[in-house]
């Protein structure tokens, strides 16, 4: 069920196989894997990166209307505020939590 979702958040956010891999911290061929055998631990370190990227394109889906192309385009494009590109940013936790907690403001702002 969670191998589901963060795919279906990581075509949401526009991530490529690639960059979803980057985002869990597993060799791109882990996501190939994942989308033939949908399992995945929420209590593993894989597993809670997963519910954060869910979380993120859940925020940033509401935040867009359900725009893909601002979406892609927010994920894409240079951010003055978090100091980066968000699909770069989130290539780490720290970043995919920084990233979070400010699509969480903007929200709250909304």
């Amino acid at each position: 069920m969670l191998a589901k979702a963060v795919l279906k958040a990581s075509r949401q956010l526009g991530l490529g196989q690639a960059e979803l891999a980057a985002v869990l911290g597993v060799h791109r061929t882990a996501v190939s894997r994942l989308k033939q055998n949908p399992a995945l631990d929420p209590q593993s370190e894989q597993g809670e990166l997963a519910l954060l990227l869910i979380r993120l394109a859940r925020e940033v889906f509401a935040l867009a209307g359900g725009d893909q192309a601002w979406v892609r385009h927010f994920m894409r494009s240079p951010n003055k505020v978090t100091g980066g590109i968000p699909v770069r940013q989130i290539e780490t936790a720290r970043g995919l939590m920084g990233l979070l907690q400010f699509v969480d403001a903007i929200r709250g702002k909304v």
